[in-house]
């Protein structure tokens, strides 16, 4: 299994591949932005990791509607993001 900072890289690679052809809305990058923003608040940047997912989440929302499987991932990027954030302020008590 890789590290959190090798699935950012891994992560952004992929994901900077999609935006040289446009597709910075399509669900392949939404699923890439939603791994990023995970893998952004394993390493432990959760400031960053918020912001990214509450923009994704605007973002998936405004593209596909509410009922798209791609929002449905997106939330639950909020939610596992949220979770990492929540283990960490536990760890640091």
């Amino acid at each position: 299994m890789s590290t959190p900072p090798q699935r950012v890289h891994d992560a952004t690679r992929r994901l900077l591949d999609l935006l040289e052809h446009g597709e910075s809305l399509s669900p392949e990058a939404i699923e890439l932005r939603c791994e990023l923003a995970e893998a952004t608040a394993e390493a432990g940047h959760l400031d960053d990791s918020y912001y990214q997912v509450e923009e994704l989440l605007k973002d998936a929302r405004r593209e596909h509607g509410p009922d798209h499987p791609a929002v449905a991932r997106a939330v639950a990027a909020v939610e596992a993001v949220r979770e990492i954030g929540m283990r960490a302020a536990d760890t640091a008590d």
